[in-house]
């Protein structure tokens, strides 16, 4: 499989998952469920295929990339987000500490003793 290929895949992957979104009925964004159908193939094949694997590699190199747009609608959108800005550093604090909390909470319950620990 060649880059062409592994585009070709991610594509269908994107397409299929829309499509079941779409007659399912379901609320899941159609690139969640893309991630989802594509670990589930990745799994029944047992290997990632060559194109799939460059074309990963290289939008995982340029990542960085995809994060201009936000760039821009931020500098754009400064005076709103000036008068906004307390309300989005709570909104951000707090939906990252407490599903930390509670995950730390969750694992500490469920997580096997260590070794030697009482």
């Amino acid at each position: 499989m060649n880059i062409i290929g592994g585009l070709m895949l991610l594509a269908a992957v994107l397409v299929v998952s829309e499509a079941v979104k779409i007659a399912a009925g379901l609320i899941v964004p159609a690139p969640v469920l893309a991630i989802v159908l594509l670990v589930v193939l990745l799994f029944v094949l047992r290997r990632v295929p060559t194109g799939l694997r460059v074309v990963a590699d290289f939008l995982l190199r340029h990542m960085a990339l995809f994060f201009i747009p936000a760039l821009v609608a931020m500098v754009s959108l400064s005076d709103l987000l000036a008068q906004t800005l307390w309300p989005l550093l709570a909104i951000i604090v707090v939906s990252t500490l407490v599903p930390l909390g509670i995950t730390a909470l969750v694992f500490a319950r469920f997580a096997p003793p260590l070794d030697g620990a009482d």
